[in-house]
C-alpha cells in the first residue's frame, strides 16, 4: 500500500504509548519519556524515539515548546492527537486546559515536576498505580461516582508490606489562605480517598501548608518532595491537624482501613 507523501502513520505499538504518555503528564521532555519508555539509555534507542517524536511535532500530534529554564523542549498533545486519542482512550480526552491560558508556563514546570517525582517513585519500587489527572478529570465529569477533587493523582503506592491508595498534590507555588479554606472544605466531602498527600517544593510552602490546611477533617499529611522521592520509605509526613510526623507505610495503613 502507498501512503501520500508527508502523511504519519501511526503505530499503535509503538507511537499510541507515547501520545498517551505526553497526554497523561500533560507537559514532559524528551528525557523523561525515554527513562518512561526504557531501561537503559542507549543510542539507538535514544535516537529512534528522537525520530518518532520529530514526525509527530511536524504533524502536530505533539506539540513541541522551548521554554526558558529548561535545557530541552517540552512536550505537550497537539490538536491532531488529542483527534486521534478521543477514539482510542478509555475516558474523554480534552487537552486545552493545559495548553492555553495565562498560567501556560506556571502549569509546565508543575508538570515536568510532577512527572520527574512520578519517576523517581517509581525507580524507589513504591508505586502501583498511577492514575493522573486527566484521567481523574474524566472521571469527575461523567461518573457520578467522582473524585471530591480534580487531583493531580491517585496513586496506589506500597511501603513495608504495605498497600494504600492516596490522592497526590503537588505544591510547587503558594495559593492564598482563602483558597486553602475553600480547598479544605472540598477535601472534606472526599468519600473515596481516605488519604491526601501534599508534597511541597519547599520548606515554606510546607510550613504554609500545614496552618491553612489544619481544619480539615480529613487525613492530609504534608512532605518535601525532594526528600519524599529520595527515601520514600523514611521520609517525614507530617499531619495538618495533628502536627504528627508520620512515615509511609503508617499513611498506607490509614488509607486502607
Amino acid at each position: 500500500m502507498r501512503y501520500r507523501k508527508g502523511t504519519v502513520i501511526i503505530s499503535r505499538e509503538a507511537d499510541l504509548p507515547l501520545l498517551r504518555l505526553v497526554h497523561r503528564a500533560g507537559h514532559v521532555t524528551f528525557s523523561q519519556v525515554y527513562r518512561s519508555l526504557f531501561a537503559t539509555k542507549e543510542k539507538r534507542l535514544w535516537d529512534t524515539l528522537g525520530w518518532r517524536i520529530r514526525r509527530m511535532v511536524a504533524q502536530e500530534f505533539l506539540l513541541s515548546t522551548a521554554v526558558p529554564g529548561f535545557p530541552e523542549q517540552v512536550l505537550s498533545l497537539g490538536e491532531n492527537g488529542e483527534l486521534f486519542l478521543q477514539s482510542n482512550e478509555s475516558f474523554n480526552v480534552e487537552r486545552g486546559v493545559r495548553v492555553r491560558g495565562s498560567n501556560k508556563r506556571h502549569q509546565i514546570w508543575h508538570d515536568v515536576e510532577l512527572y520527574d517525582i512520578r519517576l523517581g517513585l517509581s525507580a524507589a519500587g513504591v508505586v502501583r498505580q498511577w492514575k493522573s489527572e486527566p484521567e481523574i478529570r474524566a472521571e469527575n465529569d461523567f461518573s457520578t461516582m467522582h473524585y471530591a477533587k480534580d487531583y493531580d493523582a491517585i496513586v496506589t503506592l506500597e511501603c513495608a508490606g504495605v498497600s494504600g491508595t492516596v490522592a497526590l498534590e503537588y505544591e510547587r507555588t503558594p495559593k492564598s489562605s482563602a483558597s486553602y479554606a475553600a480547598i479544605s472544605r472540598v477535601i472534606d466531602q472526599e468519600q473515596k480517598i481516605k488519604t491526601v498527600l501534599y508534597l511541597t517544593a519547599n520548606p515554606e510552602l510546607h510550613r504554609f501548608l500545614l496552618l491553612n490546611l489544619g481544619t480539615s477533617r480529613r487525613n492530609i499529611v504534608v512532605g518535601l518532595s525532594r526528600e519524599f522521592v529520595a527515601d520514600p520509605h523514611r521520609a517525614e509526613l507530617q499531619d495538618v491537624r495533628t502536627g504528627r510526623s508520620k512515615r509511609l507505610g503508617e499513611c498506607l495503613h490509614d488509607s486502607s482501613h
